[in-house]
């Protein structure tokens, strides 16, 4: 094992460590106790995410580079780690409070997606690792929906499993990207079943079976996932979103009409340009509310297209 590796490998129970005790004190402090120490929270979450710095100042100057000047990327930057820490604290705070989940999380558009489903093929919800995404599915599934998400097995299996177990218990069923055959067939079930599936449509996909389309400029490998279910089961695709509201504590799912696939001459064509069209969706959220895309820790832009 690499030095590296042993670093993330430490990191990450680290991590889940601070998870669980966070979550067992955090559970028990009354809303006005709370709020007076999420501050104190927030600061103690820095050392886990500030070696990402150096990647997120990268992918910023890539993303806006030619359109921002150096301050404001730095504005980007400090807003983006504040409201990371502070969407992590909150979680943790939710997670023992389905009340308060319901309270808090105003959704907009639902009738969008009911009108969608009421079609009885399902929903593919489009989205991205925005906002507090783990708090938006707990929150459709309080509205009553059956919700699925397709997900990367994470690399802390003791995590996984926690995770996993608590998302289930709460009405979200996960659905593993690998096995690829196990993963689609249980996606097109769950549409079949007129259910929703939800997508994350924001990391580099440099598996070989993606496509490669325009994100803030510059070609991203990116999976076709969502046009190919579509195409298969007739569910239409309908892009869902959540951002911070003002007041502590408070967020807004934002639910957008279905979205037109454009048609193509040829399979090929219509995916890549389809994908295309839904990684647009995306970068208008990621534009609008920067802060709030947690991608900038991740290296989207790692796969490049092989040069013919």
């Amino acid at each position: 094992m690499s030095l590296t590796s042993s670093r993330k490998g430490f990191f990450r129970i680290i991590g889940r460590y601070m998870l669980f005790i966070s979550r067992g004190i955090i559970s028990w402090l009354p809303d006005p106790v709370f709020r007076f120490l999420t501050p104190l929270f927030v600061e103690m979450s820095k050392p886990l995410m500030g070696r990402k710095k150096h990647i997120v100042r990268e992918n910023l100057q890539i993303a806006f580079g030619n359109e921002k000047t150096g301050a404001e990327i730095k504005a980007i930057l400090g807003k983006y780690f504040a409201n990371i820490g502070l969407g992590m604290i909150e979680l943790v705070y939710f997670l023992d409070r389905p009340k308060k989940i319901i309270e808090k999380v105003t959704i907009t558009g639902k009738e969008n997606l009911d009108e969608a489903l009421s079609k009885g093929h399902g929903v593919v919800l489009l989205s991205a690792h925005f906002g507090d995404f783990i708090l938006m599915y707990l929150r459709m599934a309080l509205e009553g929906y059956k919700i699925n998400c397709i997900m990367r097995r994470m690399k802390d299996a003791q995590f996984e499993e926690y995770i996993s177990e608590y998302l289930k218990k709460n009405g979200v069923q996960k659905i593993y990207s690998l096995p690829h055959r196990q993963c689609v067939v249980q996606s097109l079930k769950c549409l079949r079943d007129n259910q929703v599936l939800f997508m994350l449509l924001d990391q580099n996909y440099g598996e070989g079976s993606g496509v490669f389309v325009d994100f803030f400029g510059r070609q991203a490998a990116t999976a076709t996932g969502p046009v190919v279910f579509s195409s298969r089961s007739g569910a239409p695709i309908v892009p869902i979103f959540i951002v911070r509201e003002g007041k502590a504590g408070e967020h807004k799912i934002i639910i957008d009409p279905p979205v037109k696939l454009e048609a193509a001459q040829n399979e090929e064509a219509g995916l890549t340009r389809n994908t295309a069209q839904l990684t647009k969706i995306i970068e208008r959220y990621i534009r609008r509310y920067p802060y709030e895309w947690g991608g900038w820790m991740h290296r989207r832009w790692k796969s490049r297209p092989v040069l013919t």
